[in-house]
């Protein structure tokens, strides 16, 4: 009588054998979550600050708390096209 095989020794149910692309997946995943986690932050502490400025400064208009935001945005998403995936342009 044989047994069945046990969640962990068939293939592909976790401690078993991985593809040789799961690692990366694995970074790929990381690496895109690291930088949705600092845009979040970065937008929601350009946010806090900006509010703080215009407080601080006694502003009529909230000016701070729209101009830090979009400047950091726009930094992100330069930050982000300059880490994006590598071209070799066929070489």
């Amino acid at each position: 009588m044989s047994r069945s095989p046990l969640p962990d020794e068939r293939e592909g149910a976790g401690g078993g054998r991985r593809s040789p692309d799961a690692g990366d997946r694995r970074k790929e995943l990381i690496r895109w979550a690291g930088l949705g986690t600092e845009m979040v932050a970065s937008v929601g502490l350009s946010v806090f600050l900006g509010v703080k400025a215009d407080k601080w400064l006694k502003l009529s208009f909230p000016i701070l708390s729209w101009v830090l935001p979009l400047l950091v945005i726009a930094g992100l998403l330069i930050n982000l096209v300059r880490s994006g995936p590598k071209k070799n342009n066929g070489k």
